[in-house]
């Protein structure tokens, strides 16, 4: 009897505590495992969708732009004005990527007074990153002139629309050939001169992710005015 309760008083053995220690040890570490991939999970949902925004906006920015390009026929009477070409040209990608420049009337005007009208310039184009070297790719800009000119390839204020993109392709429905090409031009004789394509395909590539996985993001967006403004010009 006595020997009994000696035994239930006495202590744990070193065995025991290595094997409760060894225990412990592997739940801790199954517990940091789970709360490792949860927060790796949570990290890649989250930087999904911050790509899925901006994707998002950059698309519904470059369609609403694109819905409402135009080309007019109208000049400049006075001769001591400069000279105001509308235009729109855009090559569809390669190794530089996709470039488009193009005049439009979705200009906002932001301070009141200053003379300005829905029509401005605006061109899309893939820029080096600056900044941040965590991230990977290239900086899709947006261009905006609000004042036309005689180059609508230049001039406005450059930002950044979205950081990191892999590739930025355009293609442009010809309805004369019926099929897409990768160029349009209004500006060469060569080109598509006073016309404009029926709908152009814009496509997005970013990258995320440790394993640098791709996401695309495509959509088509039809051009509202296809043949150049007449109104107002003289009749003979």
């Amino acid at each position: 009897m006595r020997a009994r309760r000696r035994y239930a008083q006495r202590g744990m053995t070193l065995l025991e505590v290595l094997v409760a220690s060894a225990i412990l040890a592997m739940m801790a570490s199954m517990i940091w495992v789970a709360f490792d991939q949860t927060g790796r999970i949570r990290t890649r949902l989250s930087e999904r969708q911050e790509h899925d925004h901006l994707a998002r906006v950059a698309m519904t920015r470059i369609t609403r732009d694109l819905r409402a390009a135009f080309l007019s026929l109208h000049v400049n009477q006075e001769q001591r004005s400069a000279a105001v070409i509308t235009a729109f040209k855009g090559r569809g990608g390669g190794s530089g990527g996709a470039r488009i420049d193009f005049t439009t009337f979705t200009h906002r005007r932001l301070r009141r007074g200053t003379h300005e009208g829905d029509a401005c310039e605006v061109g899309y184009r893939l820029a080096e990153h600056r900044g941040d070297d965590a991230v990977r790719g290239m900086d899709l800009v947006r261009r905006e002139s609000a004042r036309l000119d005689n180059d609508p390839e230049r001039g406005g204020v450059v930002d950044v629309l979205i950081p990191g993109v892999k590739s930025f392709e355009l293609r442009y429905f010809d309805d004369a050939t019926d099929q897409w090409t990768d160029n349009w031009d209004t500006t060469q004789a060569t080109g598509q001169t006073g016309r404009l394509p029926p709908r152009v395909r814009v496509t997005l590539t970013l990258e995320e992710g440790e394993h640098h996985d791709e996401r695309v993001y495509r959509t088509e967006t039809p051009i509202m005015m296809q043949r150049p403004l007449t109104f107002g010009l003289p009749i003979y």
